[in-house]
């Protein structure tokens, strides 16, 4: 029973069954947005929404069902690799030698000088064994080897992701200028000394940069801007730029006294105790203006102007809605609020990924079991008195 058991789990259909169900895994997982909340799918997906979620389709890489899948795609590539080992050391010994076909092409001729013909084959690198009245020539013996080596390049790969998916260090932040993230762990803090835009010439955005500077126990230990697809990296740690947005201050008052003072975003709020109030920042404009359905927008995210639609709510009932230039003031009962200082922040995610290492290493044996596998695949030449017969798959003339 055991036998069977393995049997099936090495066997290549299974290996196929397992290739195919790992494609429609990484469909899903292309056409499928990830790591949203699983309210938004039950929402946006009502028909199929429960079902994602139960079968963790909104997390697919590292879903409970596809590591299962991968783990038995190891175990089968792995048995796979182990039943052809064997034979491919064997056929590796200079022992070996293919047998010849009846129908192979005889390459003889009554010009051929056979002693020169040999010292060629000796030229390019061809072992030569000789018997009694014939010769093998043989070369890339180790040719073999090739497809299992490239399966050992899979598996370290696969090995590697499940490493970077088990234990990997990530998370993200926002930072204006001048504000510190302290990674206390790993000894160092990381300040943001400037953010800024590059912009095209229709005022759409092309780029954003961050100019950081990473102390070590307030020693200055490394300057660096980052942009889309250029990260920073530091004791392991990549640093992406990810994204970016608008941070303002509301400042509540009465007649004599500032009450209250905050940095807030877009669609967060800001709760006034005293009154209940819910102060909530629908969203800021920079270069405001109006879509024909009557919902605010901006032309760019340059400051040309500014403007900010707020929303008050108290004990979550609502009151009001309001678009007001920076430092205009709305009236509520006995206080003002208005929002000023708009400033930008950068959205920065970060990744310690263990298994890094790993898969660059199963990438280098991919890579080589590759090489091995279509460029130095096995040649054998028989030679004899009055015959010369090359077998070889890939080319006829094997010991060209």
């Amino acid at each position: 029973m055991l036998k069977k058991i393995v049997r099936f789990l090495t066997s290549l259909k299974f290996g196929i069954v397992l290739f195919i169900i790992i494609a429609l895994y990484s469909v899903i997982g292309t056409v499928l947005p990830q790591g949203m909340a699983e309210e938004i799918y039950i929402q946006h997906y009502p028909k199929i929404g429960n079902i994602i979620v139960t079968l963790d389709f909104n997390n697919v890489y590292s879903s409970i069902i596809f590591r299962v899948i991968m783990v038995f795609f190891i175990i089968n590539l792995a048995g796979c690799t182990f039943n052809i080992l064997p034979g491919q050391l064997l056929r590796m010994k200079e022992s070996f030698f293919p047998s010849i076909p009846k129908d192979n092409e005889n390459l003889w001729n009554d010009e051929t000088d056979i002693d020169k013909f040999k010292e060629s084959l000796k030229k390019n690198r061809f072992n030569i064994s000789d018997k009694e009245e014939s010769s093998y020539a043989s070369k890339h013996r180790f040719g073999y080897i090739g497809s299992s080596v490239t399966h050992l390049g899979i598996i370290v790969i696969i090995l590697g992701g499940f490493i970077g998916n088990l234990f990997a260090m990530e998370g993200s932040f926002d930072l204006m200028p001048n504000e510190t993230k302290t990674f206390e762990e790993e000894g160092f803090s990381i300040v943001l000394d400037d953010f800024y835009l590059e912009f095209r010439e229709d005022d759409s955005t092309d780029q954003y940069y961050s100019e950081f500077t990473i102390f070590e126990d307030d020693t200055k230990v490394k300057e660096e801007k980052i942009w889309v697809n250029n990260p920073l990296l530091y004791k392991g740690i990549n640093f992406y730029q990810s994204n970016f947005g608008w941070a303002n201050k509301i400042i509540i008052r009465d007649k004599d006294d500032v009450l209250a003072e905050e940095q807030i975003k877009n669609g967060e709020s800001y709760l006034y105790e005293a009154d209940h109030l819910y102060v909530h920042l629908y969203g800021f404009y920079p270069d405001f203006t109006m879509r024909e359905t009557g919902e605010p927008t901006t032309r760019s995210q340059k400051l040309n102007n500014p403007y900010y639609a707020i929303m008050l709510y108290e004990h979550d009932q609502f009151l009001d809605s309001y678009i007001i230039e920076p430092g205009q003031r709305i009236n509520y009962n006995d206080i003002t609020i208005e929002f000023d200082e708009p400033t930008l922040y950068t959205g920065i995610v970060y990744r310690k990924d263990f298994g890094y290492y790993f898969i660059l290493l199963g990438s280098l044996i991919l890579i080589l079991g590759l090489i091995i596998s279509f460029h130095f695949y096995p040649k054998y030449v028989f030679v004899s008195s009055d015959k010369i017969l090359p077998i070889t798959k890939q080319n006829s003339w094997g010991y060209n």
